[in-house]
């Protein structure tokens, strides 16, 4: 890491360049005055008047009006230009010791008043952009009752997946772009206000401006190693020049519930299946007569309810002449549908520019949020299994114990004395200054933090509710972790446009470090049961356990990027990144990012003069390189395991030993995504409809795996290779139509994605990798390997039940098989039915993504809804495989075989080895889905009513977030994620996905 710091001498002498350029200012004795206003007439605060060729310049203030002085006796060229307007030039002749008057009428500039994007390191006009780059507006996002920004993200973008990692309090999501390129991390870089990071729970959706999504090289490759599986840039938001201090104040509150609870057996069901589940394993039956039981327990109910859910925003935004502002202000309350779980977080955003002159800027963007919560008690696996012919409590009060049949403990008991809490304080943002020179350039330099710490204590008490459920001496353990980072950057831009020819350019060097440290320990035999008491102080120390851990890593980059136009129809963006990264060795630091991308405006040719229909046609291409570092910090260092201790020697002492832990691969670089994408833009009808149609292929070689090597060397752990190549290759498209017709209007969008995933080699020594394994007797239940895809599902196929003793003597079958147990195919032919007939049945990824989204308006009325949705993913019921005793049933399985003919999917209750303990097409479903995201209603009072009573806006909304799924899959919900790419889709219990219900109001003043 030190070895980075000589780079800060370079860093420095770049951001003085601009102070050492800009010389000095003639001083005169003449003035210019006037004012600034729109073709109405209206003023146009905030904008820049410069003289054209020199550094001198101001901006109009609140009324429009500016004021340049100290000029020479001279002619000039005065230019006012102001987002959204057509600049304007006008000649001017100074006297000495008089003020001229010169005023400008701007013309609005249609194309960019809504088509500004941020891209990395600057903006662009869309009708500009080569690469592949979808918008999404903050007022969307927020109308999703969620605390997770990129939850709040599903459905909006093609080419991008999201998927709840949980419906517990606080949880976010896992975010996919493009498919999977790696067998390592797949989450994308957030970029929030300039600063780097990979975690945005620190956000609330309320206080985003725009997010863009970057999906191609040309777009991602600013960011070098970075982007390789993405970039979603946000902007939260900031007040305006000239702009009215407005207050506003947004509250909601409401309720959710569990969305889809699972149909499970009730207690005379059960013990009717109970009682098969013996007699088909040749035992007694458990019980004597299953009809004098009725529903019994759902433990369901027992730890789920309807919780409470609340918001408050408060926020205050200007600006004057030389400042601008915005603070917020945010409380976000979930208690989670599982008793024992909930969520609070408080966040608090600052910024703020300040004019210092018409040449320099400052500003900073400062976010910090404080969380608490208790984690959920993990009983949904045994609030599924458990014995619904037990109740939770006895006559006494007590609990009961809910394991003698089932595996599973008291749910209930579990919930009680559940006391896992955790706390956390996090400060995101960045410091930055601005300094114009030279009419064209522009030189930046910012300074970021991300600065985290998160405290967890887990509290268990002294209890008993049977031999298998109990803790026979309270413990307690505290875990403090703090990460840190820091990212200086500094760029020089420049931005002219001359004739038919528009250059725009950055170059910058860049450092970033990370640090993390986690500590810990852990006490038996705790004082006392208050939370008063909970630190380690309050146990005993003997037996006790202490940890400490730390790492970090740093990068420092170089980055290019201009972008040319000719006429502004023929487009070309060229852009380089460097990336130095401290995880890898000496003699591959260092990687080299390049990408190119064209862009041709068909529309703006002279032969489409005519075609009225299509507004906006514009055909574009990309090809670039992307790199990939998200892997442990120190691949190419090897590690030492201590306390390999002994006995040796006639004395038998206890001697002290030590190992390789890791061998070190010092040629261990940089995974490499090479990324090709041809897309079309097209609009019609002065643009109510357009669309945007992609296709990509991205493959990314060279990918960080661990390979075996010979158990001779002695060391257990496989090292990191650069071995495995992936491919990705799919179509994005999104279409929308926008429409006012008077008092009312309307918007329709719809986007779709395709996603052909494909492993094209493991390396050397790496046939295939294992995942998936199973508490149970299942050790795996996905393979990758060459030609298929990552995390794929493997096992045997089912051809449907064995409906008698015939069947199974006529066909290959496993030893102990009876009629109602499931066929298993013998896929290659030999005539015996072994683990080599197991095959691949499934994949988690899905064929095809979709998202649709609609809103309407009428006088005060307004209405939205949301829709997404997959097609073609599977799951793996894992929940449905792990059974030690008689667990609790799925009530599909009240239709299983019972005699011939019976049933030809759903096999005898008995033989759980091969029933339920094999990987097969019977634990496998279909996890497409159609679920309408979000529903929003709302009315604002007209200004009539609202403004007498000092608001300039007032109106009151109800919302439905999840209010449907429709799905074939019997679980809580088809949208499974993974810890990992190659164990994804597998539901052994996620917490379920919630309801939610709110009403608020909106209110400015």
């Amino acid at each position: 890491m030190s070895r980075f710091r000589y780079s800060f001498a370079l860093l420095f002498a770049f951001s003085l360049f601009g102070v050492l350029a800009s010389g000095t200012q003639a001083q005169g004795t003449g003035a210019v005055s006037g004012t600034v206003v729109d073709e109405e007439g209206n003023p146009l605060p905030g904008t820049n008047i410069t003289i054209v060729d020199t550094q001198r310049g101001t901006s109009a203030d609140a009324e429009g009006g500016f004021v340049l002085s100290g000029l020479q006796p001279q002619s000039y060229t005065l230019r006012a230009s102001f987002v959204g307007y057509l600049a304007q030039e006008r000649e001017v002749t100074v006297t000495a010791g008089d003020t001229t008057r010169i005023n400008f009428a701007l013309t609005p500039d249609v194309a960019q008043l809504d088509e500004m994007v941020v891209v990395g390191y600057g903006e662009q006009e869309r009708q500009d952009l080569t690469g592949a780059i979808s918008s999404v507006e903050g007022s969307e996002l927020s109308k999703v009752t969620t605390s997770s920004v990129e939850q709040a993200l599903q459905g909006q973008v093609a080419g991008v997946q999201v998927k709840p990692t949980s419906g517990e309090p606080g949880a976010g999501a896992q975010i996919r772009i493009r498919g999977v390129g790696t067998l390592n991390n797949t989450s994308p870089l957030f970029v929030v206000d300039g600063m780097l990071t990979d975690d945005i729970s620190f956000l609330n959706s309320q206080d985003i401006e725009s997010v863009e999504v970057l999906k191609d090289a040309s777009a991602t490759a600013i960011y070098g190693s970075r982007g390789a599986n993405g970039v979603v840039i946000i902007s939260t938001k900031k007040g305006q020049r000239g702009e009215e201090t407005t207050f506003n104040a947004n509250v909601y509150s409401g309720w959710q519930d569990v969305m889809n609870p699972i149909d499970l057996t009730n207690a005379r069901q059960y013990a009717t299946l109970a009682n098969e589940f013996r007699q088909n394993q040749g035992q007694s039956p458990v019980f004597e007569d299953p009809d004098q039981f009725g529903e019994g327990t759902d433990w369901q109910e027992e730890v789920y309810r309807t919780a409470p859910i609340q918001n408050v925003q408060l926020s205050a935004r200007g600006g004057t002449e030389d400042i601008t502002y915005n603070f917020s202000g945010n409380y976000f309350r979930e208690d989670g549908t599982m008793q024992k779980s909930d969520y609070r977080r408080a966040t608090f955003r600052i910024n703020n520019t300040y004019q210092l002159n018409s040449a320099l800027e400052l500003g900073h963007n400062l976010g910090f949020t404080y969380r608490t919560g208790t984690d959920d008690p993990g009983v949904v696996g045994s609030a599924y299994r458990a014995d619904p012919t037990v109740s939770p409590r006895n006559e006494e009060g007590e609990f009961n114990d809910a394991g003698i049949r089932a595996s599973a403990g008291n749910p209930a008991a579990t919930v009680f004395y559940h006391r896992n809490t955790y706390s956390g304080r996090r400060l995101v943002g960045d410091v930055y200054g601005e300094y114009s020179f030279l009419d064209h350039f522009t030189l930046e330099s910012s300074l970021g933090v991300d600065l985290d710490f998160q405290r967890t204590r887990n509290f268990n008490p002294e209890f008993e509710v049977s031999s298998a459920q109990r803790n026979d001496r309270s413990s307690l353990s505290i875990t403090t972790n703090e990460s840190s980072s820091w990212l200086w950057e500094n760029t020089l831009s420049y931005d002219r446009t001359f004739g038919d020819h528009s250059v725009d350019a950055v170059i910058g060097v860049t450092a970033q470090e990370f640090r993390n440290e986690t500590m810990g320990g852990s006490r038996v035999n705790i004082i006392g049961e208050d939370e008063s008491l909970w630190y380690l102080s309050a146990g005993q120390e003997e037996g006790q356990t202490n940890f400490n851990a730390a790492f970090d890593w740093s990068m420092l980059s170089g980055l290019f990027r201009t972008n040319y136009s000719y006429q502004d129809r023929y487009l070309l963006t060229l852009t380089m990144r460097a990336d130095g990264s401290s995880r890898f060795g000496e003699d591959n630091r260092y990687g080299y990012f390049p990408s190119v991308g064209a862009g041709w405006r068909v529309s703006e040719e002279d032969f489409m003069n005519d075609v009225d229909i299509i507004s906006n046609l514009k055909l574009r291409g990309s090809w670039g390189k992307i790199g990939n570092d998200k892997i442990s910090a120190y691949p190419s260092v090897a590690s030492v395991t201590t306390n390999q201790n002994a006995v040796f020697g006639r004395a038998e002492r206890v001697e002290f030993g030590s190992t390789l832990g890791e061998l070190a691969n010092p040629q261990v670089k940089w995974e490499e995504t090479t990324q090709t994408d041809v897309g079309l833009n097209i609009a019609f009808f002065d643009d109510q409809l357009s669309a945007e149609v992609d296709y990509y292929s991205r493959t990314t070689d060279g990918i960080l795996i661990r390979v075996p090597i010979p158990q001779y060397v002695g060391v257990g752990t496989q090292p990191v290779v650069n071995a495995a190549e992936v491919v990705n290759s799919g179509v994005d498209a999104q279409i929308s139509w926008a429409q006012d017709l008077g008092d009312f209007s309307y918007e329709i969008g719809m986007n779709g994605s395709t996603t052909n995933n494909e492993v094209e080699g493991l390396g050397a020594g790496k046939e295939e990798i294992l995942g998936g394994g199973l508490v149970n007797e299942i050790s795996f239940t996905t393979k990758t390997l060459p030609g298929q895809s990552i995390g794929a599902f493997f096992g045997y196929k089912v051809d449907g039940v064995y409906q008698n003793q015939q069947e199974i003597d006529n066909s290959p079958s496993m030893p102990g098989v009876e009629p109602g147990d499931l066929n298993f195919a013998d896929t290659n032919g030999d005539g015996e039915l072994t683990a080599e007939d197991r095959t691949f049945i499934g994949s988690p990824i899905p064929d095809f993504t979709y998202g649709f989204n609609l809103s309407a308006s009428y006088k005060g009325f307004d209405v939205s809804t949301s829709l997404n949705g997959q097609v073609g993913a599977d799951i793996f019921n894992a929940k449905k495989a792990v059974r030690f005793g008689i667990e609790n049933f799925e009530a599909s399985s009240m239709d299983r075989w019972t005699g011939e003919g019976t049933s030809d999917s759903e096999p005898r209750i008995g033989n759980p080895g091969h029933n339920w303990f094999t990987a097969s097409e019977y634990l496998l479903e279909d996890g497409s889905f159609l679920k309408i995201r979000n529903v929003q209603v709302g009315y604002t009072l007209p200004e009539s009513i609202a403004g007498p009573i000092g608001m300039q806006k007032l109106r009151f909304y109800g919302n439905v977030t999840n209010l449907v799924t429709l799905t074939g899959y019997s679980g809580y919900t088809p949208e499974i994620s993974g810890d990992s790419v190659i164990s994804d889709s597998i539901d052994d219990g996620i917490y379920p996905i919630s309801r939610t219900v709110t009403f608020g109001v909106d209110l400015t003043f």
